[in-house]
Protein backbone atom coordinates (compact mmCIF):
# COMPACT_ATOMS: atom_id res chain seq x y z
CA UNK A 1 0.00 0.00 0.00
CA UNK A 2 1.18 3.37 -0.81
CA UNK A 3 1.51 6.51 1.74
CA UNK A 4 1.59 10.29 1.14
CA UNK A 5 4.96 9.44 2.82
CA UNK A 6 5.79 7.48 -0.10
CA UNK A 7 5.25 10.26 -3.06
CA UNK A 8 7.96 12.18 -3.72
CA UNK A 9 7.47 15.84 -3.71
CA UNK A 10 9.07 16.28 -6.99
CA UNK A 11 5.95 13.97 -8.27
CA UNK A 12 3.14 15.58 -5.91
CA UNK A 13 4.36 19.00 -7.16
CA UNK A 14 4.56 18.24 -10.77
CA UNK A 15 1.19 15.93 -10.37
CA UNK A 16 -0.95 19.43 -8.32
CA UNK A 17 -0.06 21.31 -11.66
CA UNK A 18 -2.67 19.38 -13.71
CA UNK A 19 -5.45 19.01 -11.39
CA UNK A 20 -7.55 22.35 -10.97
CA UNK A 21 -9.81 21.02 -8.21
CA UNK A 22 -7.13 19.92 -6.03
CA UNK A 23 -7.30 22.85 -3.58
CA UNK A 24 -4.21 23.57 -0.92
CA UNK A 25 -5.00 20.52 1.38
CA UNK A 26 -2.43 18.11 0.18
CA UNK A 27 -2.77 14.97 -1.74
CA UNK A 28 -3.95 11.50 -0.60
CA UNK A 29 -2.58 8.37 -2.21
CA UNK A 30 -6.44 7.16 -2.64
CA UNK A 31 -7.58 10.80 -4.72
CA UNK A 32 -9.38 10.22 -7.68
CA UNK A 33 -7.40 11.71 -10.31
CA UNK A 34 -10.26 12.32 -12.41
CA UNK A 35 -12.37 13.94 -9.48
CA UNK A 36 -9.36 16.68 -8.74
CA UNK A 37 -10.04 17.60 -12.69
CA UNK A 38 -8.12 15.42 -14.90
CA UNK A 39 -9.28 15.07 -18.12
CA UNK A 40 -8.04 13.05 -21.37
CA UNK A 41 -5.91 16.55 -22.00
CA UNK A 42 -4.36 16.42 -18.82
CA UNK A 43 -3.34 13.17 -18.76
CA UNK A 44 -1.18 14.07 -22.41
CA UNK A 45 -0.13 16.87 -20.78
CA UNK A 46 0.88 15.40 -17.48
CA UNK A 47 2.64 12.15 -19.27
CA UNK A 48 4.77 14.46 -20.68
CA UNK A 49 5.86 16.48 -17.82
CA UNK A 50 6.44 13.18 -16.07
CA UNK A 51 8.22 12.11 -18.65
CA UNK A 52 10.59 15.02 -18.45
CA UNK A 53 10.80 15.33 -15.02
CA UNK A 54 12.25 12.10 -14.48
CA UNK A 55 14.01 11.73 -18.14
CA UNK A 56 11.95 8.20 -18.76
CA UNK A 57 9.13 6.95 -21.42
CA UNK A 58 6.37 5.47 -19.51
CA UNK A 59 5.95 1.72 -21.16
CA UNK A 60 2.82 1.73 -23.86
CA UNK A 61 1.44 -1.09 -21.30
CA UNK A 62 1.06 1.14 -18.23
CA UNK A 63 -0.95 4.37 -19.71
CA UNK A 64 -4.18 2.67 -18.68
CA UNK A 65 -6.99 4.41 -17.13
CA UNK A 66 -6.09 2.39 -13.92
CA UNK A 67 -3.06 3.67 -14.07
CA UNK A 68 -4.27 7.70 -13.77
CA UNK A 69 -7.15 6.40 -11.68
CA UNK A 70 -5.84 7.79 -8.34
CA UNK A 71 -2.48 9.73 -6.88
CA UNK A 72 -1.20 6.12 -5.85
CA UNK A 73 -1.55 4.21 -8.63
CA UNK A 74 -0.30 7.14 -10.90
CA UNK A 75 2.96 6.69 -8.47
CA UNK A 76 3.23 3.17 -9.01
CA UNK A 77 3.61 3.18 -12.19
CA UNK A 78 5.70 6.13 -12.33
CA UNK A 79 7.53 4.96 -9.14
CA UNK A 80 8.19 1.39 -10.92
CA UNK A 81 10.14 2.25 -14.15
CA UNK A 82 12.47 4.58 -12.49
CA UNK A 83 15.96 3.65 -12.20
CA UNK A 84 16.94 2.70 -8.49
CA UNK A 85 19.34 6.36 -8.64
CA UNK A 86 16.84 8.36 -9.94
CA UNK A 87 13.85 7.02 -7.36
CA UNK A 88 16.13 8.34 -4.68
CA UNK A 89 15.72 11.43 -5.86
CA UNK A 90 12.74 11.28 -6.65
Amino acid sequence: MVTTMDIPRTFLTTLVTHLPYAGDGGLAPSDDLAALGLDSMGVVQLLTDLEETYGLDLPDELITEETFETVGSLWRAVGGVLPAERFADA
